[in-house]
């Protein structure tokens, strides 16, 4: 179940353009199922703007009756400059059944300094130019800081142990039709060899996110690969202000 519970995509940029207009305050909230036939989950995604911090939050929490034999209680947060020019730091917490754990990075884009810690203890400390951004927050450098134009996006990404170069590749143009409604979309597909974060998916599987076409690029679908057949996030709804 660690191997996706949690909607989130892994994507940034070859070189960063002007950030698209960034909202104040977004809600999205997701449906989660093993290939399509049995609900496993709910997840959401908050994002709120300051003047200076921006902050991304991520939760998923299992549903009965799966929620009765095995409980997942996920949670990612994410907070960078408001431009969105990098991430500052990265926590992740997971609750899964008697499984638990927490991830802390600290980033500072101003040095480089990288510094991770697992369950509060410090397990590297390193430097890495900026930008560089955490499995929370590249999926909003994607929406609002990667060009619209690119045919790819290249992103600097790191799950505080790993630090790798993320190819995003658009595959196709898809109407997509999930419980939000009905969505034109470009589907993509975000590429790494051994970064972990939100998404955990099997050796040679992929994971294809779609988003809606318009500028405020919306990720209403996200396919995962996982051992046992797929696990499918749908848009259930949004509030963006």
């Amino acid at each position: 179940m660690r191997k996706a519970l949690v909607i989130t995509l892994t994507l940034l940029l070859s070189s960063l353009a002007s950030a698209s207009e960034i909202p104040q305050r977004e809600i999205l909230t997701y449906r989660i199922s093993w290939n399509k036939l049995i609900g496993i989950a709910k997840a959401s995604i908050t994002m709120e703007k300051g003047e200076e911090v921006l902050t991304i939050k991520m939760k998923a929490k299992t549903v009965d009756p799966i929620d009765t034999f095995f409980s997942v209680r996920d949670y990612f947060f994410s907070s960078t400059p408001s431009d969105l020019s990098s991430f500052l730091r990265y926590e992740k917490r997971l609750k899964e059944g008697r499984y638990h754990r927490r991830d802390e990075v600290i980033y500072s884009p101003s040095t480089g300094e990288l510094i991770y810690r697992k369950n509060g203890k410090l397990k590297s400390q390193k430097t890495v130019p900026p930008p560089l951004y955490d499995p929370c927050s590249i999926l909003y450098a994607f929406r609002f800081r990667c060009s619209k134009e690119s045919a790819s996006c290249t992103i600097p990404s790191t799950d505080g142990k790993r630090v790798e170069r993320i190819r995003v590749v658009p595959l196709a143009e898809e109407t997509v039709k999930v419980p939000a409604g009905t969505f034109e979309t470009i589907k993509v597909e975000p590429r790494w060899k051994k970064m972990k974060g939100v998404f955990r998916k099997k050796k040679g599987g992929h994971i294809y996110v779609w988003f809606t076409k318009d500028q405020r690029r919306i990720p209403v679908k996200v396919e995962v690969d996982i051992f046992l057949g797929k696990v499918v996030g749908e848009l259930t709804g949004y509030e963006i202000k």
